[in-house]
């Protein structure tokens, strides 16, 4: 499930940084919960150690455990999560899929902006090199089918 049999020899001290935040997962999971809270498991990670956290949550989102996730690399939230919240000092302001929350414009009035492909449409949108009728990306993929409509390829 979590990926980290290998690891189980090796000292925790011998373990990357994302390696570290499997087995911190996993050593929850023996609990067997319906619902695991995870705040910030990929501050101080690399990308690989990243993709590595968000490739066992994925995993364990397809078991029916319920995990929510405080996070700030909003790419990665985009590709990965079902539901967005953004809380203001513990109220919420936004709740809704990652393309509602993460394209709203009510982020700038709580000092955020969306992903950077959000950022780069909206760049091409003001100079008219964004399909009208698209919505804007919050994911590579959507960015990059967004600018072939434009390029005609």
């Amino acid at each position: 499930e979590t990926g980290i049999a290998h690891l189980a020899n090796r000292s925790p001290y011998a373990l990357s940084a994302g390696q570290q935040q499997r087995v911190a997962i996993a050593s929850v999971l023996v609990m067997q919960p319906q619902v695991l809270l995870l705040d910030e498991p990929t501050s101080q990670l690399d990308p690989v150690g990243t993709r590595e956290v968000f490739a066992t949550v994925r995993s364990l989102s397809r078991r029916g455990i319920t995990v929510v996730m405080a996070e700030h690399k909003l790419e990665w939230v985009a590709s990965f999560a079902d539901r967005v919240v953004l809380l203001d000092r513990g109220r919420v302001v936004l709740d809704g899929s990652p393309s509602e929350v993460l394209t709203s414009p009510l982020l700038a009035l709580h000092q955020l902006s969306g992903t950077r492909y959000t950022l780069a449409a909206l760049g091409a949108a003001e100079r008219g090199l964004w399909p009208s009728q698209r919505s804007l990306p919050v994911t590579l993929d959507q960015a990059v089918e967004g600018f072939r409509d434009v390029g005609g390829a």
